[in-house]
């Protein structure tokens, strides 16, 4: 009974202690996986941080893109409260309402951020180009010193694709997706740090500028994702393709007509009767009709006219006159009466597309 009993207890004891296990061990994968969550949090909070900065970066070299392209000493933007045109600070773009007055310079991962200026050309003639790179003064690092390669993929893909890492194997240049930006000779950043860049292309020579500074900022550029709002007419000499639909307001008005059955070029074009007597589709090498409008009809009285016995009009609704369309055709399918009777001679007519 003894022995029975012992066994028994050495059954719940084993049992014990693998319910013990078990529990460490969930515990311990609950911790890692918070842990990992914890650095996707701080990734995220940190790309998040450094975005009003980046648009601050870009919203002085617009501002001042003549300026900094001229620039011959590093007082050049003393005037707008800038010290060192290279290295602005940040109070400095707060100061100047560039940058939110309620933005931290101390940030998530006991981060702060550098900004530095420089060009790149034979600046300020042409081509010269205006750069700016908002980075980590220290980088994201392990414990031991290392770079941390989770932590950097975890910010790259918070700042979708647009950011820049200094790895221990280049230590010159900045890199990212299909960029390669050289490090200022006068800025130290660390290992593992990472930037964003704005860069903003200058053609001094032209009359606009390709900068964006105040004057130029309204231009438009190759591939420029932003609406143009037009408020005029515009006058474009080649073909207009778009990637989805053509929206007009009041109407489309062709102004070349064609002639049907004669040869076209382009298979499926829709153009207007020469004669405005309906559409027209290109099929098979050749104009094709593919609607008319109704022509109406009328009735005309030798004595009256357009009128009625009783007054009442009988022209054409379309016209407003006894007469058809431009490329369409009376076709007479009534009279009545003669020009000696006393009510004359009336006859009535419906407009037919002239096929000539």
């Amino acid at each position: 009974m003894c022995a029975e009993r012992l066994g028994q207890r050495g059954s719940l004891l084993l049992e014990f202690m693998l319910a013990a296990a078990l529990s460490l061990a969930v515990a311990v994968w609950a911790g890692q996986e918070w842990a990992q969550r914890a650095r996707v949090l701080q990734a995220q909070a940190l790309a998040a941080w450094m975005e009003p900065a980046h648009a601050a970066a870009r919203a002085y070299l617009q501002r001042h893109a003549d300026a900094l392209r001229q620039a011959d000493s590093p007082q050049a933007l003393a005037a707008h409260g800038i010290a060192d045109w290279a290295a602005p600070e940040w109070t400095e773009l707060q100061a100047a309402g560039l940058l939110p007055p309620g933005w931290q310079g101390a940030g998530p991962l006991r981060q702060t951020l550098a900004l530095r200026v420089s060009r790149i050309g034979s600046c300020p003639q042409s081509p010269c180009r205006v750069q700016a790179l908002v980075g980590t003064r220290a980088g994201l690092a392990r414990p031991d010193g290392r770079v941390d390669e989770a932590l950097v993929a975890e910010w790259l893909l918070a700042a979708q694709g647009r950011g820049l890492v200094l790895w221990p194997d280049d230590p010159l240049h900045f890199r990212g997706a299909g960029q390669r930006l050289g490090v200022p000779p006068d800025a130290s950043w660390a290992s593992g740090a990472v930037a964003l860049a704005a860069d903003l292309a200058a053609d001094a020579g032209g009359a606009g500028g390709g900068g964006e500074s105040d004057d130029h900022a309204d231009f438009l550029r190759v591939r420029d994702e932003r609406d143009p709002d037009f408020q005029g007419d515009a006058s474009i000499g080649g073909t207009i393709r778009g990637g989805a639909w053509l929206q007009a307001r009041e109407g489309l008005l062709l102004d070349q007509g064609r002639t049907g059955n004669t040869a076209c070029a382009l298979e499926g074009a829709v153009g207007r009767d020469g004669r405005y007597a309906g559409l027209l589709i290109c099929r098979q090498g050749f104009w094709q009709e593919l609607a008319r409008p109704a022509g109406g009809g009328y009735m005309i009285s030798s004595r009256r006219g357009c009128f009625s016995a009783t007054g009442q009009a009988t022209s054409n609704p379309l016209t407003g006159i006894c007469s058809c369309l431009p490329g369409y055709l009376g076709i007479q399918v009534a009279e009545s009466g003669s020009l000696i009777a006393p009510e004359g001679l009336v006859q009535g007519f419906i407009c037919q597309p002239n096929s000539r």
